[in-house]
């Protein structure tokens, strides 16, 4: 069974996330954004800040290589960041 996340770290501060990032000299959102996208799923990233805003039209300028990918993967917790049920949606939605 799926647990609630409680208290659980932003990913934007896991090592994993941010050696990648430094890699590739991109932010740790750019690389959670291209991670999303380059594996086919749609993102709707968010910002009312100026610089982030230019950062998340910038995540098609570069690609995580398979290994990265996989590293990103390997960080799911199983656990669950949003609750359908609250919304009377019978869906799982995980992280």
């Amino acid at each position: 069974k799926m647990q609630r996340a409680h208290d659980t770290p932003l990913l934007f501060d896991n090592e994993v996330v941010k050696k990648i990032a430094d890699k590739h000299n991109k932010s740790a959102g750019q690389v959670l954004l291209r991670w999303a996208t380059q594996r086919g799923v749609a993102v709707i990233p968010k910002s009312n800040n100026k610089d982030r805003l230019a950062q998340n039209l910038d995540v098609c300028s570069f690609d995580l290589a398979e290994d990265e990918i996989k590293a990103i993967s390997a960080l799911d917790r199983g656990l669950r960041f949003n609750d359908p049920v609250n919304y009377g949606l019978n869906i799982p939605i995980f992280a």
